[in-house]
């Protein structure tokens, strides 16, 4: 170890310059020449070295277009958002003194129907920007419509007179059903803005260089946070999407579609009965149907292993549609629906809609598409499959057998 710092006892002071073991330096080079030759063989493979190419080459070209869209949407959100930043800032600061009763009294009544479930049972007046309220409410909602309408711009002071109920009873404006709808912060919504994406995520960055300092306990549950908002402002997922966690059936959602030469009559006849899954697709190894529309799978799993669940349908329109979800408590939670379109022409498009909870969310899926454990990809070969089946396959079985004299 080489330090430029001058030793004094026990301490020193200056920039210490860490020099790596000559078997860490040997490790380094071996991991990085044993990586190195995966990639090179996995690209010039003599039978599908083209083909990995090929598709790297579009994967890149993929991202590259994908990084140049986000880059332009970024470009315009980031200024409109700082424009609309500012010129709310300064209208809060230089006209709120001179606001009108009458566009202070629409404010109140427009940041009333955020937060209050019966809006139509308040009445407002202002004077000279006192606004006064009467009328009735519900209890609970008390405090936080008082602090909402103390919050609009313009608004010198709030006088409550209205009368507060526990609940509706036989109070006529309390009457009905309603849903409040009061704003989202930004950071706590499932889909977050360009502009929020990249403040975040260099912020996290930015925090991460400098947490070096830090004690080490300390670093590493900063970097670590850092970690989680990197992800987060990358893939713009919520977190329970990304880690499974009470996310229920939804974490990934996989679709896609095929367009298959035969009568919905035909394609129905064969998806309808779900013992014929495991005749086309070769990672469905049991299905045995039970009672109440029920019926228990058993799929392979990774490594060997064996994955079961029970489904139950949602809906049933015959030739048109299937929809299903797995029991509640089942480990592979997912939900999905089977359309069949007809056109002019006598084709059927088959559409498959899966929504399906892994076992780490997002990350999970993820880890599963870089291992080749592509569920997108796997439910493409399957429809493959029954397009071969339906147009080829059965045909061929049908067909009478040729007869020799």
């Amino acid at each position: 170890m080489r330090t430029s710092a001058r030793l004094q006892g026990d301490r020193y002071t200056g920039v210490m310059l860490v020099e790596r073991s000559p078997l860490r330096r040997t490790l380094g080079a071996a991991g990085a020449g044993v990586c190195a030759g995966v990639v090179i063989e996995y690209l010039c493979d003599p039978d599908r070295g083209r083909t990995r190419r090929a598709l790297v080459r579009d994967k890149a070209a993929h991202a590259t277009h994908k990084m140049q869209n986000s880059f332009t949407v970024l470009s315009s959100d980031l200024p409109n958002r700082g424009r609309g930043a500012l010129a709310a800032a300064r209208h809060r600061i230089l006209t709120e003194r001179d606001v009108d009763d009458r566009v202070l009294h629409e404010r109140v009544r427009a940041q009333l129907g955020r937060y209050v479930a019966h809006p139509h049972a308040v009445e407002v007046h202002v004077d000279d920007r006192i606004v006064t309220l009467s009328g009735d409410i519900l209890s609970e909602e008390d405090r936080r419509a008082r602090w909402a309408v103390r919050r609009v711009a313009g608004v010198r002071r709030v006088d409550c007179r209205w009368k507060t109920h526990p609940e509706a009873g036989d109070t006529p404006g309390l009457q009905g059903t309603s849903r409040t709808r009061r704003p989202v912060p930004e950071l706590l919504q499932q889909r977050w803005s360009p502009t929020a994406r990249f403040l975040v995520g260099s912020s996290a960055m930015l925090t991460w260089g400098v947490s070096g300092g830090l004690p080490q306990p300390f670093s590493w549950t900063v970097r670590a946070a850092c970690a989680v908002l990197l992800v987060r402002a990358a893939t713009n997922l919520p977190l329970r999407r990304l880690t499974g966690i009470s996310s229920g059936r939804r974490a990934v959602d996989v679709q896609d579609a095929i367009s298959i030469a035969a009568p919905a009559e035909d394609i129905w006849a064969l998806v309808s009965d779900y013992s014929f899954f495991a005749r086309i697709m070769p990672d469905v190894r049991e299905v045995r149907l039970l009672s109440d529309g029920r019926s228990h799978w058993v799929i392979a799993g990774p490594a060997g292993t064996s994955i079961r669940f029970d489904v139950v349908e949602t809906r049933r329109e015959k030739g048109r549609e299937i929809a299903w979800k797995t029991v509640e408590g089942q480990l592979f939670a997912h939900t999905g629906a089977l359309r069949l379109t007809s056109d002019a022409e006598g084709r059927t498009r088959v559409q498959v809609q899966m929504a399906y909870n892994p076992a780490v969310g997002a990350l999970g899926h993820a880890m599963a598409k870089l291992l080749g454990v592509d569920p997108v990809k796997k439910l493409r070969q399957d429809l493959m499959r029954l397009k071969t089946f339906v147009e080829i396959e059965r045909p061929a079985a049908t067909r009478p057998a040729a007869t020799h004299v």
